[in-house]
């Protein structure tokens, strides 16, 4: 069984894709040129500003450590292995168990919120950058703590419901 509790319901996102795509397909045509413009417009301003972001982040790291051109490397480098990604994996990531995803996202970035929100407030962490790794075990044993009481709970509510009730007779 999945590490995240039963409150978020699963989703089957085969089958959101699929319904998508159809409602995509039957409400844009594609021109005689066999170009869907609904599509490509989509796709290139999700990626436009995407990479518009990537730009101002390389920009950010390369002034502060003083080698622009070092950064720019790193972002064409990240650029050839998200282009190849994408090119091998075509398909909508149905196999990826999203809820599992999101717990796991919702960790590191709590991890990395707390451990930077202690540093901005000048606090030094033993073990310097190491830290992190502290942090998110310590988070990660919390939520999984919580996950079972949750999971517990609502155990405990459906035996409720199902089991039969004392008459008093």
């Amino acid at each position: 069984m999945p590490i995240y509790s039963v409150f978020i319901p699963l989703r089957d996102e085969a089958a959101i894709y699929s319904a998508q795509l159809a409602e995509e397909q039957g409400t844009n045509a594609k021109t005689a040129s066999g170009m869907d413009w609904y599509a490509f417009t989509l796709a290139f301003k999700s990626v436009f500003l995407e990479g518009f972001e990537v730009a101002f982040i390389v920009l950010t790291f390369g002034t502060a450590q003083g080698n622009i051109p070092l950064a720019a490397l790193g972002a064409l480098l990240a650029l050839g292995a998200v282009v190849l990604v994408g090119a091998l994996l075509r398909e909508p990531l149905s196999r990826v168990p999203e809820n599992t995803l999101k717990f796991a996202v919702g960790l590191l970035l709590s991890t990395f919120g707390l451990f930077w929100s202690v540093e901005g407030l000048g606090v030094e962490w033993p073990g310097s950058d190491l830290a992190i790794l502290g942090v998110l075990a310590y988070l990660t044993i919390i939520s999984l703590g919580y996950v079972a009481l949750l999971r517990g709970t609502l155990v405990r509510k459906a035996a409720e419901r199902t089991s039969p009730t004392p008459t008093g007779d």
